[in-house]
């Protein structure tokens, strides 16, 4: 990571009076990075026999003003590099984190959601050789980089694909012993987060375990407004008018997903929510 590419993704987060100016230079930087392109339907990616519907707001509303998104391959190498910025996306903590919480476990099946280029998933794999890991992503360019970085790395138990983790159909019911997900249901609408939240206790083992890294929940409600205010500057992700702030979901996520209350509501036993940095929690969950 050069300081350059620091300067480039920190200013978004500075430019709020010239947002359209900053995006334009952000998208023509972003275009310098390489595409990660495959066959136009993303067969390439896809599981066998699989078509899946990509939700409307994945290709409308962009979180941390990424030019096109997800969606768009020359972001995959700027969202690699928030292993700097985030804390569960550096390996390192993550595997302190799941080996506090589940090293005592011997999980047979892993499913990783929003795996994005695959970190949780490669801890994941290194920590449990044994587990078959089922790592999926809305984001197909950056399923291909994962795969591409997993040939590198040389492991060989982990298998990325392109999905929607709101319909995860084609896999079996109750047939993964821990799902694990980082930074993933705060970028979203609420009803499309609590799809995610249904298929994973579907799809969880009685007694398997849901791990979440994810955006705080407070129980104030006040806390949980000065989150929305700071990270959507005001605005609802449905305005197309007006800087949306680096988090345009967050209103969704902290006063309609409700996490906690929406895992006791699904049927999850042992909640807890553990608190590690003001951007940060660890939320748990058994079926």
């Amino acid at each position: 990571e050069t300081p350059f590419e620091i300067y480039v993704y920190l200013m978004a987060f500075r430019s709020k009076e010239i947002l359209d100016q900053y995006l334009q230079f952000f998208k023509s930087f972003m275009d310098t990075y390489p595409s990660f392109e495959g066959l136009p339907d993303n067969s390439d990616v896809l599981p066998e026999g699989v078509e899946i519907v990509m939700p409307p707001h994945f290709n409308m509303t962009f979180v941390h003003f990424l030019p096109g998104g997800y969606l768009n391959g020359h972001t995959v190498r700027i969202s690699y590099l928030g292993k700097t910025k985030f804390n569960f996306l550096d390996e390192a903590k993550i595997g302190e984190w799941l080996t506090k919480l589940h090293g005592d476990k011997n999980p047979k099946r892993i499913l990783d959601i929003g795996t994005g280029p695959g970190f949780s998933a490669f801890v994941l794999a290194e920590m449990f050789p044994e587990s078959e890991i089922i790592a999926v992503d809305l984001a197909a360019p950056y399923i291909r980089m994962a795969r591409k970085w997993q040939e590198l790395r040389n492991i060989t138990n982990i298998k990325f694909y392109h999905a929607n983790a709101e319909d995860l159909s084609w896999l079996e019911s109750e047939s993964f012993d821990l799902i694990n997900y980082a930074y993933v249901l705060h970028e979203m609408p609420a009803d499309n987060a609590v799809n995610i939240v249904n298929e994973i206790y579907r799809l969880l083992t009685p007694g398997g375990t849901m791990n979440g890294f994810e955006v705080p929940f407070p129980d104030s409600h006040l806390e949980r407004q000065i989150m929305v205010d700071q990270n959507t500057w005001g605005y609802s992700w449905q305005e197309p008018d007006g800087p949306q702030g680096p988090e345009p979901y967050l209103e969704e996520y902290e006063f309609g997903t409700l996490l906690t209350e929406t895992l006791a509501a699904v049927g999850f036993q042992n909640i807890e929510n553990i608190g590690y940095s003001y951007f940060e929690s660890i939320f748990l969950g058994v079926k």
